[in-house]
């Protein structure tokens, strides 16, 4: 063979072997390395794209709709009963919620978080023992002293219109006295581990549903001072020093006897009283 057609042929060989690569040369090569770029982000926009719509959306469907659907179905009675304490909601006879239930939970009741009969009843005694209008729903005056009442842990005030508020807690102070009869005598004792004497008219006093200073002076600077012959029992019995001071207190249990915390080695028992240098007090 020539060696013009030799060469012809060879050359013929290796065109035909680089026009079967897979790579694509010039402008074919740009176009494809384009493509290459930016179709993965393009598809994964996609993806994307179709996972938010389809997860997300979903998502807030599932998490608004049920909420709004459950607002839309509440009473007004049952929002009302759903508001904050702070915003102290005007509660009446027939809501029902947690915000009833802390009312409750504040009357001493047991918390079922409805706004029933008992619970008005209960109310109206509150707001009765504190000076209160009795209307049994809660305004703004009664949520005040509502939230006070629970933050001291007390329930009843005597600030009451009639004998009969002033008489019931009396008869509470008095009950409470003899509940603690044989109590040991501890110098600053404000619990049932032991008593001073006014640590023990103060723990009486609170759970009667009033709340007293500590100390038997602060106590007597607290109280109205009333004569003798107006001392009921379950007013309070103050001992006065030679220069007039107060030096100890106890709980009035007529006829010239009262529950006291005396002295160390002596319980908490009903005794006389020993002297005519006492005063009367009265909340």
């Amino acid at each position: 063979m020539p060696v013009t057609a030799r060469r012809t042929s060879l050359l013929r060989a290796v065109n035909s072997a680089e026009s079967s690569t897979d790579r694509p040369a010039g402008r074919t090569l740009a176009k494809h390395r384009r493509t290459s770029k930016s179709g993965a982000p393009r598809a994964a926009a996609a993806v994307l794209t179709v996972g938010l719509a389809v997860g997300g959306g979903a998502a807030l469907s599932v998490s608004t709709t049920p909420a709004t659907a459950s607002a839309a179905a509440m009473t007004a009675a049952q929002q009302r009963g759903h508001m904050s304490i702070p915003s102290r909601p005007l509660l009446r006879k027939g809501d029902s919620g947690p915000t009833v239930k802390y009312v409750q939970k504040a009357l001493h009741l047991g918390p079922d978080g409805y706004f029933g009969n008992s619970t008005v009843r209960i109310l109206k005694k509150f707001q009765t023992s504190w000076g209160l209008k009795a209307t049994g729903y809660t305004d703004k005056k009664t949520w005040g002293r509502l939230t006070w009442a629970a933050k001291h842990k007390v329930l009843y005030g005597n600030h009451g219109s009639g004998s009969a508020a002033v008489g019931t807690f009396r008869t509470k102070v008095l009950k409470e006295a003899a509940k603690l009869k044989g109590t040991p005598y501890r110098y600053g004792g404000t619990s049932t581990r032991g008593f001073d004497c006014s640590g023990y008219t103060g723990y009486v006093y609170k759970y009667a549903g009033h709340k007293l200073p500590r100390t038997s002076r602060q106590q007597y600077a607290a109280t109205k001072h009333i004569s003798r012959g107006a001392a009921k029992p379950g007013d309070l019995v103050f001992f006065h020093n030679g220069g007039g001071g107060v030096y100890h207190v106890g709980i009035y249990a007529g006829g010239n006897m009262l529950w006291q915390a005396s002295k160390p080695g002596r319980p908490v028992a009903k005794s006389k009283i020993w002297t005519s240098a006492v005063s009367f007090g009265r909340v």
